[in-house]
């Protein structure tokens, strides 16, 4: 019988550790199988290893006072939020390896969507060039002359060649606030290299792509405004 009893009790001791070891196998079991379905671990990195997220600042490379001051149109416009595309309606970087792909860069975003950082950054370009009396936001409660309406319809990173290059594409619509007619659209489209095959590589070509673009649009922008309307 004391032998009996020394067995139950023995039994009893193992099992936890028999419970220990069961729950480090299942776990090690979990890493292998997400290793093998490429889930994102890089290689089986240990999460020690994993580099931190980088977000960069979308920004218009235009020198201030550069924009040579237009006369101004005593008129007032009133420029919408923009609205983009739902896949670049994000903080994550896009970057596309081959047509009719886009893929987010893993560990690089920015620090606002790039539709919401490019209405701030046309709006500053269009009050330093002078060219309307005063450029708001159509939610700033003011009567304006013209509506301005800009969508995000490209905006990535293409690597499908080394080292690749940055595309932008926005459509534009000017609206007549008063007779609520459509005065003109219009789509701009800017592609600059980018130096390397990376994200830091990609926000400097984004960078000048945008100044590029914001010089293009800011200008037509006034160009159309400034044209006589027929009554």
């Amino acid at each position: 019988m004391k032998n009996a009893a020394g067995v139950v009790a023995g039994i009893a001791l193992l099992a936890p550790i028999r419970a220990v070891h069961e729950r480090i196998c299942v776990r090690k079991l979990a890493l292998v199988l997400l290793c093998g379905l490429g889930t994102g671990l890089a290689g089986c990195m240990s999460f020690q290893d994993v580099p931190p997220r980088e977000y960069y600042v979308l920004d218009d490379l235009a020198k201030a006072g550069a924009s040579r001051p237009a006369t101004p149109a005593g008129r007032v416009l009133l420029v919408n939020p923009a609205s983009a595309s739902p896949f670049y309606d994000t903080q994550n970087l896009v970057f596309s390896r081959s047509p009719g792909q886009r893929a987010y860069y893993q560990f690089a975003g920015w620090t606002e969507r790039p539709g919401r950082r490019l209405s701030e950054l046309l709006m500053r370009r269009l009050e330093a060039r002078g060219g309307f009396k005063s450029v708001a936001v159509t939610t700033a409660g003011i009567k304006g002359d013209f509506v301005l309406s800009i969508r995000l319809e490209e905006f990535y990173h293409d690597t499908g060649a080394n080292p690749g290059s940055v595309r932008i594409e926005v459509s534009a619509e000017l609206v007549d606030y008063a007779g609520r007619t459509i005065v003109a659209r219009r789509t701009f489209a800017q592609s600059v290299p980018a130096a390397g095959e990376n994200a830091q590589a990609a926000v400097s070509a984004f960078n000048q792509a945008t100044t590029a673009l914001l010089d293009e649009l800011s200008a037509w922008v006034e160009s159309v405004a400034t044209q006589p309307r027929a009554r």
